[in-house]
């Protein structure tokens, strides 16, 4: 009485060149329940039930099955692969556009410092030319008591004129004479 040798899922999907899902759903599809179980939930099946999904996964319908799926496996391989290149040339040819559009605006840019330029020195020689005007006007008008500072006359005279001493002079006068009707004393 020699016992049959019983063989584990990872034997069975080994030799059959399967995953254990696909051997979990051929064994519920055809009935094939394990001739041992043991506690911890290893499940072994006989030689009858390897040979049998061995044979369909390697010479049956599931070879079909396999071979059908590898290949639609491959033509989406292809399919990615040609996606992807034609993803990277889109993104080549962006790419290529940024760049002339930076050069673009990089000599835009440059044009524009060379015009700010070219406006600060216009505003330099205006300044200068005011500034040269100012003093020509005091040489010829005879006033050196107005010194010229930065393109800007002042004038030294911080006394009032005559005329503001005059209007200072009766606000005064009229403060000290009016006095206010609730005063008494």
């Amino acid at each position: 009485m020699s016992e049959e040798k019983l063989y584990t899922i990872n034997e069975i999907i080994k030799d059959a060149g399967i995953a254990r899902s696909t051997f979990d759903k051929f064994a519920e599809s055809n009935n094939l329940h394990p001739v041992k179980t043991e506690k911890r939930g290893k499940k072994f099946y006989s030689l009858k039930d390897k040979e049998f999904v061995v044979s369909h996964y390697l010479n049956g319908k599931g070879k079909e099955e396999k071979e059908k799926y590898t290949n639609h496996k491959a033509e989406r391989h292809d399919e990615v692969v040609d996606l992807l290149k034609e993803q990277v040339q889109q993104l080549k040819q962006a790419n290529e556009q940024l760049v002339h559009d930076n050069d673009i605006l990089t000599d835009q840019l440059r044009a524009k410092d060379e015009q700010i330029a070219s406006a600060h020195q216009l505003a330099d020689q205006a300044q200068k030319l005011h500034l040269s005007m100012e003093q020509q006007i005091k040489t010829l008008t005879g006033s050196p008591e107005s010194p010229v500072v930065d393109g800007e006359t002042t004038e030294p005279n911080n006394e009032p004129s005559k005329d503001k001493k005059s209007v200072q002079e009766t606000s005064d006068t009229k403060k000290t004479t009016s006095k206010s009707w609730w005063h008494f004393w």
